[in-house]
């Protein structure tokens, strides 16, 4: 009993032995059935890895610096700034960890002769924000200084030289106090624009070494690269100094920066992350309006106590006159009425108000989140494609072995195998070829091409020193495993069909089809007309369904990524002509300082290369969403935005429903005719309201981002932090940055502007004369004059965004590899299929006369048939892809429209048309070798 067990036990081994053997004989015996699907997989793997894995990375690099830089988790500003005791209290809030204050200044230095914007930082003491150290060391003295390599680049400086800078104090917290206590204007936006030696401002001005390059922490866009260009947003040199070069150590802060404890170890875009910094914030917020509330006291006491010491000495004065004298009476009312305009003024001075942000402030931070959750969401699109072909190739190589193996089955069904060791092959076959490719696509995808785009591409677009290679395994073995599961699946459902079937049944050869009549037939006057090989054809297409439908799917797929590829280049590419052509059609954006506007336009008026221009106010705004609308267009409390004076940052992404914008007021009596063209994205043209209160137009990237139609209400906030809700008149067709623009009419009902109080112009909208070289001339002259901020030439902005976008064209070349990939195997395979199952057929015609060329013609005839069907199908949906693509790129600051033009689709199809003829070139020699005496032999 136990001998014949045994016995069975090594029958049993035996079996499976020559099954597996027999596998694996298969892999070598239809080797190029394996490689298409092991290839297919390969790149479907790959794609799904790659684009994961490179979102990983770009997260990842930003996290890495922010920690080696100690970023702030939370920073606070305050119209009147913060002082030591705003610092303490802030350090004692639970889970809060160092707290820095932090003092900066907006100021302009001179570069290549052209006056430029700069903000001066000095280092705080608890080192948060720390500037990247590239070259050169940190400044340690009060006349030292780091600047960026942008920077040297553009002023020709180096590490030793110096370079002076002048103050802004216009919209500094000092001046904002000095205003409240009457001391100065500080609407006026004046500022001195002497060089020499003062510490009247926040630091002391003059000649500074430049001891260090670095990196801003709080800016990392490549400067040159095309996320800058996109903004539009002028260039502002980040300058940091010691803290020995504050000219008033008791000056307040303008800003508090703030570390949360355990911050550091978590993923800055990580859930953990944001939920500690949302608790911490949440301390804040309990103290925020009792620190608000001091620091309004302190800055009225500061107001009141110098006037009342002064009062005072005059009371002590008055005193001394005899009483019921005359001019003792007119003095004492003299000292009331000092003391009640005191009163008033008190009164008067608005609260302290303070805006709390986190990181998705910083529009880096958001620019990275949005741009890795788009690629993140490639990385599972673009795949479906290639599991679908996958799945269609593996069905064909199954389909044709166990044609192939017909009689092979029967007789392992007739040995006695069962059902399960029978299809142990075709299993093996399948998952081999899955598990090969899946490998040498996770290799490539997970660490292969991300250590090529980050290494290369990222660094285009952002100025981080170093990006970690980060293998998610989880991505890697999940993607192996969904098109093992699908592709073996698959290939089980073909084989049951045949194992259905009884051992004579398979033993025998199986019947060719019955010939039938196909459709063409019916249609007389097409079918008499055809050659009798012309009718072959038609039949054979009709006959073998399956096979022409991969066809056509395979060639379709190519074509249509090729197209939408081609298509996605055409629309960014062509992206700033049309925004230049189309709706910005100015030559020109000069911005000033207020104060010297006038002079400024008095000289555009009398300058003979200016055609026309029209003057408006321009600032830097923070849009968020939007409530319910009072009658006046107030807004009750809100957020607000983002100081500055008139710079603009189109690229900011909005987190919480908060934009960065630039804000156009239009003075009443002026038109935008020639300069804006404001429309909808169907074209119809859109009028600024002027009488209907608090109202604007927005841009349809802004509109996206908050789900705005005409009718619907945003909130605003301007660059001195005050909010308004404006409602939406108008939603404009704009294709690079965002805008808001108002009336000046709207503008005063939404910010409570008094009719007597001049709207503060400070920039132009300038047509010029002559071609984009004049243009550009024009505006480099502007540039080196002082009373311009900053000049934009649209011809310039045009020419440099052509050349900086290199990343598209990669982005290209990678599409037309994979379509080509795509292609290639499976019309290879299915080629191939083609010739080995009509191999009597071809060895027939050989045999009746047929020769070399005349047989590749009667075979490729059929495929280059199926191939255009597949490219004119393939066009169109390429045109669709292209739409369903571009609806998944959520880039910051950028509304691409999709534009095919003419020579994609020829291209897209040149090429599809190409890989056709490129394949039927290689089958070619699998037809010469037919051979005609074993292939017509009785399979009897």
């Amino acid at each position: 009993m136990a001998h014949a067990q045994q016995h069975a036990k090594r029958r049993v081994r035996a079996k499976r032995a020559a099954l597996y053997k027999d596998a694996w004989r298969a892999i070598a015996s239809n080797g190029k059935r394996f490689a298409a699907i092991a290839v297919i997989v390969a790149v479907g793997v790959m794609m799904m890895g790659a684009l994961s894995s490179i979102s990983n990375d770009l997260r990842g690099g930003l996290d890495g610096f922010f920690d080696k830089t100690d970023m702030h988790d939370l920073s606070i500003v305050s119209t009147y700034g913060f002082d030591d005791d705003d610092i303490k209290a802030l350090s004692d809030v639970d889970g809060v960890g160092v707290v820095a204050g932090q003092r900066s200044a907006s100021a302009y230095t001179r570069i290549d002769g052209k006056q430029s914007s700069a903000t001066v930082t000095a280092l705080n003491d608890q080192g948060l924000d720390q500037p990247y150290l590239t070259d050169g060391r940190l400044p340690e003295k009060a006349r030292e200084i780091a600047v960026t390599e942008q920077y040297l680049t553009d002023s020709g400086k180096a590490l030793g030289d110096t370079l002076t800078f002048t103050l802004d104090e216009s919209t500094s917290v000092a001046q904002l106090i000095s205003g409240a206590s009457g001391s100065s204007d500080s609407t006026s936006g004046d500022s001195s624009d002497t060089s020499s030696e003062s510490d009247s401002g926040t630091f002391a001005t003059g000649e500074y070494t430049i001891v260090g390059t670095v990196i801003d922490p709080n800016d990392i866009v490549n400067p040159s690269g095309p996320m800058a260009l996109i903004s539009g947003a002028k260039t502002v040199y980040p300058l940091f100094v010691a803290s020995e070069a504050v000219a008033e150590m008791d000056a307040p802060y303008t800003s508090a920066l703030i570390s949360v404890d355990g911050a550091a170890d978590l993923n800055t875009y990580g859930d953990d992350y944001l939920s500690l910094v949302e608790r911490a914030q949440t301390g804040i917020e309990k103290i925020q309006s009792s620190r608000e509330q001091a620091r309004t006291d302190a800055i009225k006491d500061a107001v009141r106590e110098p006037v009342e010491s002064k009062l005072d000495e005059q009371k002590r004065t008055i005193a001394a006159l005899p009483d019921g004298s005359p001019m003792k009476a007119t003095a004492e009312q003299k000292i009331a009425d000092a003391e009640s305009q005191l009163e008033s003024k008190l009164d008067a001075l608005p609260e302290a108000n303070w805006i709390i942000r986190d990181r998705s402030a910083l529009a880096s931070y958001e620019d990275i989140k949005t741009e890795s959750e788009m690629i993140s969401r490639l990385g599972k699109l673009f795949p479906i494609l290639f599991l679908v072909i996958a799945i269609l190739v593996s069905l064909t190589a199954v389909a044709r072995m166990v044609e192939e193996d017909r009689q092979l089955i029967g007789t392992y069904k007739a040995l006695g195998y069962t059902r399960g060791e029978t299809m142990l092959k075709y299993l093996i076959y399948s998952s081999a070829a899955v598990l090969a490719g899946g490998v040498v696509g996770d290799l490539i995808g997970l660490a292969g091409l991300p250590f090529v785009f980050t290494k290369r591409m990222l660094h285009i677009l952002y100025v981080i020193p170093t990006y970690p290679l980060i293998i998610d395994w989880r991505i890697g073995i999940g993607s192996i495993l969904l098109f093992l599961v699908l592709i073996a699946g698959s290939a089980m459902a073909v084989c049951a069909g045949s194992l259905r079937l009884q051992p004579a049944e398979l033993l025998r050869p199986k019947a060719p089809k019955a010939g039938k009549t196909i459709v063409l037939q019916r249609i007389g006057f097409v079918w008499n007309h055809l050659s009798f090989l012309g009718k072959v054809t038609a039949r054979n297409l009709f006959r073998y369904k399956s096979r022409a439908l991969m066809v056509i799917i395979g060639v379709l797929g190519c074509t249509a990524l090729m197209t939408a590829g081609f298509g996605m280049a055409s629309s960014a590419m062509t992206m700033m002509p049309r925004q230049f052509g189309e709706i910005a059609t100015y030559d020109v954006m000069a911005v000033t300082k207020p104060a010297d506007h006038d002079k400024a336009q008095k000289a555009l008026d009398g300058d003979d290369a200016v055609e026309s221009s029209v003057p408006l106010h321009l600032e830097s705004a923070t849009l968020s969403a939007g409530g319910d609308v009072d009658g006046n267009g107030e807004a009750g409390e809100g957020d607000a935005g983002n100081s500055g004076s008139g710079e603009t940052d189109n690229g900011g992404a909005a987190e919480d429903g908060k934009l960065t914008v630039q804000l156009m007021v239009i003075p009443d009596g002026e038109s935008l005719d020639g300069y804006l063209d404001l429309h909808t994205t169907d074209g119809q043209a859109i009028a600024l309201d002027e009488g209907s209160g608090a109202t604007a137009v927005v841009t349809a990237n802004a509109a996206k981002t908050f789900g705005l139609d005409a009718g619907g209400t945003v909130e605003i906030a301007d660059a001195m932090m005050d909010t308004a809700q404006v409602k939406v008149t108008g939603v404009a067709q704009y294709y690079t940055g965002n805008i808001v623009v108002m009336s000046e009419a709207a503008y005063r009902a939404a910010f409570d502007v008094d009719d007597d109080t001049d709207l503060a112009l400070n920039a132009d909208l300038i047509k010029v004369k002559g071609d984009a070289d004049a243009q550009i001339a024009f505006a480099d002259n502007l540039a080196g004059q002082d009373e311009y901020l900053t000049v934009v030439s649209t011809a310039k902005q045009t020419r440099d965004f052509t050349k900086s976008f290199l990343i598209f064209f990669v982005m290209i070349g990678f599409i037309v590899v994979m379509a080509a990939i795509l292609a290639v195997v499976v019309l290879y395979t299915l080629a191939s299929t083609n010739i080995s199952e009509r191999e009597r057929e071809l060895a027939t015609i050989k045999v009746l006369g047929f020769r070399k060329k005349e047989v590749h013609g009667y075979v490729n005839k059929e495929m280059l048939l199926l191939a255009a069907i597949g490219i004119v199908i393939g066009l169109p949906c390429g045109r669709g892809l292209l739409g369903f693509l571009l609806s998944q790129l959520n880039l910051p600051g950028m509304n691409i429209v999709p534009h095919v033009a003419w020579y994609c689709y020829a291209l897209a199809a040149l090429l599809a048309f190409g890989f056709t003829v490129i394949v039927e070139k290689a089958t070619n020699k699998s037809l010469d070798r037919i051979d005609m005496v074993g292939a017509l032999k009785s399979p009897e």
